[in-house]
C-alpha cells in the first residue's frame, strides 16, 4: 500500500524554466575569483551543486565564503527564472485527492525553498514535508533527501512512491527502496526513464492518483 507520495518540484509540479547553462556559467564566473581555470574544468562532469561543494572543499579557509556566495547567487537566479510561473493546473487537485485518500505528501528538490514559496505560496495547505538543498549537502541522486522526507512523514520506503521528471529522481528513490515513477513533463523521455529503472512512467502526476486507485 502506498502511504506517501514524494515529488520533485521543477518539471514535475511546475514547468521547468531553469536555464542550466546560464546557471553554470554564472557560478563558474564566480569561481574564477577563487580558483584557476583547470580547477573549474575538473568539475565539468559534476552537477552545479556538487561543483560548488567540491570547489569549496578545495579552498579550505575561503571555502565557506565561496559556497555562501555561490548558493546565494544560484538562489537569486532560480527565483528569477521562477518569477511569474505557476504550478501545473492539476497539481493542487492531485494533492487534494491524494490527501483525501490518506496519502502523505512530500517534496524533495535540489533548488532553494524560496523558489517553492514563490511558485507555491499555499504549499503548507497541501504538503506535509519539504526537503531542499538547504536541509542537506547531499541532494538527489544521493538518497539522503528521500531519507529525511520519509523520516519527517513517518513512512517506510516500501510504502512510498517518488515521482520526478529526471533520472536523478529515479536513482534517489531506488537507492532508498521506494517505488519510483517518471513523468514526461520535463525533458526526459520514456526510454530514458525505462533505462533508469523507473517502476512506472506517466504523462504527468495524475498517473499517481490512478495508480493508488480507490481506498
Amino acid at each position: 500500500m502506498i502511504r506517501a507520495a514524494i515529488f520533485d518540484f521543477d518539471g514535475t509540479l511546475t514547468p521547468l524554466t531553469l536555464d542550466f547553462s546560464l546557471l553554470r556559467a554564472r557560478i563558474e564566473e564566480l569561481a574564477r575569483e577563487y580558483v584557476e581555470e583547470d580547477v573549474i574544468a575538473s568539475q565539468a562532469n559534476q552537477y552545479i551543486i556538487e561543483m560548488i561543494h567540491a570547489i569549496g572543499d578545495m579552498l579550505q579557509k575561503d571555502g565557506p565564503i565561496f559556497q555562501e556566495r555561490a548558493f546565494r547567487e544560484l538562489c537569486i537566479l532560480e527565483v528569477e527564472a521562477s518569477s511569474g510561473k505557476a504550478l501545473y493546473p492539476y497539481t493542487r487537485e492531485v494533492f487534494a485527492r491524494l490527501k483525501a485518500k490518506g496519502v502523505r505528501i512530500g517534496i524533495i528538490t535540489r533548488t532553494c525553498i524560496e523558489v517553492i514559496r514563490t511558485v507555491f505560496p499555499d504549499m503548507d495547505a497541501y504538503v506535509d514535508a519539504v526537503v531542499t538543498r538547504d536541509h542537506t549537502r547531499y541532494v538527489k541522486p544521493n538518497p539522503e533527501q528521500v531519507r529525511i522526507a520519509l523520516a519527517c512523514l513517518g513512512i517506510a520506503p516500501a510504502e512510498a512512491i517518488l515521482t520526478g521528471d529526471h533520472p536523478t529522481d529515479i536513482e534517489a528513490g531506488k537507492a532508498f527502496g521506494t517505488i519510483t515513477a517518471g513523468v514526461l513533463t520535463g525533458r526526459t523521455t520514456a526510454p530514458l526513464f525505462a533505462k533508469a529503472g523507473a517502476h512506472h512512467i506517466f504523462d504527468d502526476i495524475r498517473g499517481i492518483v490512478e495508480l493508488i486507485g480507490d481506498r
